[in-house]
């Protein structure tokens, strides 16, 4: 896929009292899921002597890309375009540009869900932006639907937009996707295929996912960058063996990172100790992925040292 997949027509940031007004743009009725919404700070180069974890400011902004359609939502109907109202994590007085991480979230959820594990992206340093896919979130009226494909390029469509943007500063050069269950796959769409494949992208991390479905064609291939994926063993959808899927068809550095006993979203949001040592392994995964030069699996495999039930698989 190119790199800029969209025309961007309209960025613009959403203030507290219109934040759930943006979500109920474009036809879909909803609520904000309630993350506190205030400007981040300017675009600047400004360097400082602060160190993680830092303080992290939450913001909505808002991108329109007209060439795609919305597809239909059960009793909704399709609709022109796709409004991505994205939530940003900021993590103040870090030093810019940032490392990004456009996160995807799962079928049926919204960013808000994930709190605990974007704020501490952000508390390490990295900028995070999450997206409402209008397609499977639980925000807007009607069905939820699957939507690998289109959500794939919201991750790339998302992308091009910050770079674009005045309102925050992104490195180009370290850049990565993130998703959860559904969002999982998208990510893995973007690792796998090249046809889908961004050559921004250095780092991939895929919580809880499958081989995406319904793509045709998908062809799995060589693509840049490394791979995290991550998954419970007692994942109550069966994802244990579909995410080792993912991790098998990987054709770049990669590592498997598994929780003994852990179910499908838990072990990344929840205040076990297992779960803390899955965000933590997924903070040291980025670091060492952003690093300059070429990555190796046994690298990679140092940087998500297991911590009480985690389990770590090295790569091919």
């Amino acid at each position: 896929m190119a790199p800029v997949a969209a025309v961007l027509v309209s960025v613009s940031l959403v203030s507290a009292a219109g934040a759930a007004m943006a979500r109920t743009t474009h036809g879909h009725g909803a609520t904000t899921h309630g993350t506190t919404t205030t400007r981040p700070p300017s675009r600047d180069t400004t360097t400082t002597t602060a160190g993680p974890p830092y303080q992290v400011r939450t913001a909505s902004i808002r991108f329109d890309d007209p060439s795609r359609p919305t597809p239909t939502r059960g009793s909704v109907p399709a609709q022109a375009g796709r409004l991505l109202v994205t939530d940003l994590y900021v993590p103040m007085d870090a030093t810019r540009p940032l490392p990004l991480v456009v996160f995807a979230h799962g079928w049926n959820s919204d960013p808000g869900v994930y709190d605990v594990l974007l704020q501490q992206w952000a508390q390490a340093g990295f900028l995070v932006a999450a997206p409402v896919f209008p397609d499977s979130t639980d925000l807007y009226p009607g069905s939820p639907v699957s939507d690998y494909a289109d959500q794939a390029r919201d991750m790339s469509f998302v992308i091009t937009s910050l770079l674009q943007s005045s309102v925050v500063d992104v490195d180009p050069h370290r850049i990565a996707v993130a998703g959860h269950s559904d969002g999982g796959s998208d990510v893995a769409l973007l690792a796998l295929d090249p046809a889908y494949a961004d050559n921004r992208i250095r780092a991939y991390v895929s919580l809880s996912s499958e081989m995406p479905s319904g793509v045709d064609p998908f062809t799995p291939g060589p693509t840049p960058g490394s791979l995290l994926v991550a998954v419970g063993t007692s994942d109550e959808y069966g994802l244990y063996p579909l995410s080792t899927q993912v991790y098998q068809a990987a054709v770049m550095p990669k590592v498997l990172l598994t929780e003994q006993g852990g179910d499908h979203l838990g072990s990344f949001i929840s205040d076990t100790p297992a779960s803390a040592a899955m965000r933590e392994a997924t903070v040291g995964f980025l670091h060492r992925a952003f690093e300059p030069g070429p990555q190796s699996s046994e690298g990679l495999l140092a940087s998500v040292e297991p911590i009480g039930s985690s389990l770590v698989l090295p790569g091919a």
